[in-house]
């Protein structure tokens, strides 16, 4: 998955999932806080099943934090005739969605969604050419 995809979401926490995205993610996916960066995280049905069994391979005592914050806000979520999904509220607060968002392709199975001014924001952002050059070079890239 790539690219940055426009939609919008209408008062009742509905949206459009782009056609190239559904078409990798399928009819059925999962969206739930992003860890760092306040948007939301949607997760194919392979890779949830993935990340879930990578938190039962460790400590209890150490993703129990983290399974509350991810597991806590999911939401499994099914694609209508129309293309859409219903986000839950919850998810839309704390991502700050407004109208104008953005679906961000991040690897095979993963996407992003972010409040279109977040988005820009974040892209238009001096500190974050910065970290994008300073972690590059950490790894050499």
């Amino acid at each position: 998955m790539v690219g940055a995809h426009k939609s919008t979401l209408d008062a009742k926490g509905r949206m459009n999932i782009p056609v190239k995205l559904r078409e990798e993610l399928g009819n059925s996916f999962y969206l739930a806080k992003n860890i760092g960066t306040r948007c939301i995280r949607v997760y194919s049905v392979a890779e949830w099943k993935a990340l879930m069994e990578s938190l039962k391979a460790l400590p209890p005592v150490k993703t129990q934090t983290i399974r509350r914050y991810l597991v806590g806000s999911a939401d499994e979520l099914t694609v209508d005739k129309q293309g859409r999904v219903s986000i839950n509220s919850s998810l839309i607060e704390y991502a700050g969605l407004t109208t104008d968002v953005m679906v961000v392709g991040m690897e095979d199975g993963v996407a992003e969604i972010w409040d279109k001014a977040a988005w820009t924001s974040f892209n238009e952002s001096p500190e974050t050419e910065d970290e994008v050059s300073r972690i590059a070079e950490e790894l050499g890239m």
